[in-house]
């Protein structure tokens, strides 16, 4: 038996870079779900991330679990914030909700601490449409770091990165 090393020689689909979206160009409609926790000093970090995506035909739909809860806090970003405030302490419980409420096309999934480039939506709309996917997942990797090079390309997922993760919403 040969240990395959898949990483140090993984597929290679050149056609990705030169691709043009048909899906990008329909401009879809996107629902970003992110729920919280009294996590306000992170929060503000990804919805101004949010704020200079290049793809922009989205709305962000927060479900919102502090105490104390401060509405206020989202009145000075320029998203089309959709806000939901659960009593209920339960992650599984702000996405179902979101996603229930939500009337788009496609669902993006990020949480309160993580930080998103420019464009990451225009990437996961990309990989959907270039694979033929319903779901594309992406990963994570430390501020100020490098993505890892086990981590750098295209393959099927081994787990499901909720906080980094684009579907078709017909998926549910």
């Amino acid at each position: 038996t040969v240990r395959v090393l898949y990483h140090q020689q993984p597929l290679l689909y050149n056609a990705y870079k030169q691709f043009i979206s048909p899906l990008i160009a329909s401009n879809p409609s996107v629902s970003i779900i992110i729920p919280t926790l009294n996590r306000y000093e992170y929060l503000k970090d990804v919805l101004k991330d949010l704020e200079q995506q290049t793809y922009t035909n989205f709305e962000v739909i927060v479900v919102d679990q502090s105490e104390p809860f401060q509405q206020d806090f989202y009145a000075d970003f320029k998203l089309d914030i959709q806000l939901i405030h659960q009593k209920e302490k339960a992650l599984w419980l702000a996405r179902n909700t979101a996603i229930e409420i939500s009337k788009n096309e496609y669902i993006a999934l990020s949480e309160d601490d993580v930080r998103v480039p420019a464009d990451w939506m225009e990437m996961h709309l990309k990989c959907l449409d270039f694979f033929k996917a319903d779901i594309s997942a992406g990963v994570f990797y430390p501020k100020n770091k490098t993505m890892p090079v086990a981590r750098s390309y295209f393959q099927y997922a081994t787990q499901f990165a909720t906080g980094n993760a684009m579907l078709s919403k017909k998926v549910f």
